[in-house]
């Protein structure tokens, strides 16, 4: 079996696992995928971009779903993604190279280390200098050069989004963009094929074992991917 044809058959088991929509986001897509992409929906996203899709991207819009059940609030549409850039910041950023090459985190430009964020939070409320700092960090960030380049994919909440790298020297890599919500830019070091399997499997062993509590993790944004930063956190007391 081809790994499309897995994930389709995947998400098909996990809408029988979670007939009551308990999992996360469920409520929203409701673990329908949407129809595929057309061949002009790809190559007028293509065209703004200036280059193809990833491979293993590409090939999911075309073979699986144009918009799907995914980490979160699901994974966008390419018609969704391009809406999403409008409001923001234009699509005529896709066409330029993103400059990212590893994590910006805003903790780490402040001085706070590898303080957790409820530290980080209680120094902005704290702290004016910190707090001013932040700001200027956010200014910077969602402006370009940083905007350039990427592809949204999914909403995480609370200011945060997912997207995919388009172009530049980490091409085909999932990132997200934490910038409102005060901790930076975090590639997640998988691409979008990986990141969605893994999320898939770990969604269908959920639901098949009912269990649906929200997992307790540093950097919680970055699941499903390899960047060291996420790790489980353990609670004194808590077994």
């Amino acid at each position: 079996m081809d790994t499309m044809t897995a994930i389709r058959r995947k998400l098909g088991l996990l809408r029988a696992a979670d007939p009551g929509l308990r999992l996360f986001g469920a409520g929203r897509h409701r673990h329908r995928p949407r129809p595929v992409a057309g061949t002009d929906t790809v190559e007028r996203v293509e065209r703004l971009a200036g280059v193809r899709l990833p491979e293993d991207h590409r090939e999911f819009v075309t073979s699986v779903a144009d918009g799907a059940p995914g980490p979160y609030h699901g994974v966008m549409s390419l018609d969704e993604a391009l809406g999403e850039l409008t409001r923001s910041c234009g699509t005529g950023v896709l066409g330029a190279d993103s400059p990212l090459t590893g994590d910006v985190d805003f903790q780490e430009r402040l001085g706070g280390g590898d303080d957790d964020r409820a530290t980080h939070l209680a120094r902005l409320g704290a702290d004016p200098e910190y707090a001013a700092g932040l700001s200027r960090l956010r200014t910077e960030y969602l402006d370009t050069p940083w905007t350039r380049g990427r592809l949204p994919l999914a909403e995480h909440g609370s200011g945060e989004t997912l997207f995919l790298v388009l172009r530049g020297p980490r091409r085909g890599t999932v990132w997200v963009d934490s910038v409102l919500g005060g901790t930076g830019l975090h590639c997640l070091e998988t691409d979008f094929l990986t990141w969605y399997s893994r999320w898939l499997d770990d969604a269908l062993a959920r639901a098949e074992q009912g269990v649906f509590d929200a997992v307790d993790a540093r950097y919680p944004f970055l699941r499903y991917g390899d960047n060291p930063r996420y790790r489980m956190v353990v609670r004194p007391g808590v077994s």
